[in-house]
């Protein structure tokens, strides 16, 4: 049996904090009719596959970082998820309220850009012309015999050399 002063306060002791025990599976969301949905910093919103009351749109969760592949000031590159896809997401020390998306997956309805494993020597950077049917692309093949580096550009293609440029085709030039 325990007693308190008269002159204090009772107060309950405070409760932990829970933790995220490892990472989530969720899909992007955003707006009816849009394609990519994020604010100035890059962030998107996504619907956790528990959540089952809430519908999927621009206000399924808050706003969550996405991790790239190199981030610097002014530099780096920048691959915004998009309405639909199936995103990892983490929790930086497993607090609920620092979610961030630690990559994108594949899946029967999320396709890979070839038909595997028919395209497995191939490493492929492609995206999707917002709102069409169209892509860039820049693909190098490791196929034994067969190596290639592949540039598609659906529409304009512009090349900046601030210095030299130099050309070497050993074999033949079209």
């Amino acid at each position: 049996f325990a007693v308190i002063p008269a002159d204090r306060t009772w107060r309950p002791q405070p409760l932990l904090k829970p933790l995220v025990d490892g990472p989530q599976s969720a899909v992007v969301t955003g707006p009816a009719g849009e394609e990519i949905f994020c604010d100035e910093h890059g962030r998107v919103r996504v619907k956790f596959n528990w959540d089952r009351y809430n519908p999927s749109n621009q206000d399924s969760s808050c706003w969550i970082r996405v991790a790239q592949a190199w981030a610097g000031t002014g530099f780096g590159n920048l691959a915004i998820p998009r309405v639909g896809q199936e995103v990892i997401v983490d929790f930086l020390n497993g607090d609920p309220d620092q979610p961030i998306i630690m990559g994108r997956t594949y899946h029967h309805e999320n396709r890979t850009p070839g038909s595997l494993p028919g395209t497995k020597t191939q490493m492929t950077i492609r995206s999707k012309t917002y709102k069409g049917s169209g892509f860039n692309e820049l693909k190098f093949d490791d196929a034994t015999g067969k190596e290639q580096v592949y540039i598609h550009a659906q529409k304009n293609m512009n090349t900046e050399v601030l210095n030299n440029r130099t050309t070497d085709v050993i074999n033949n030039h079209a």
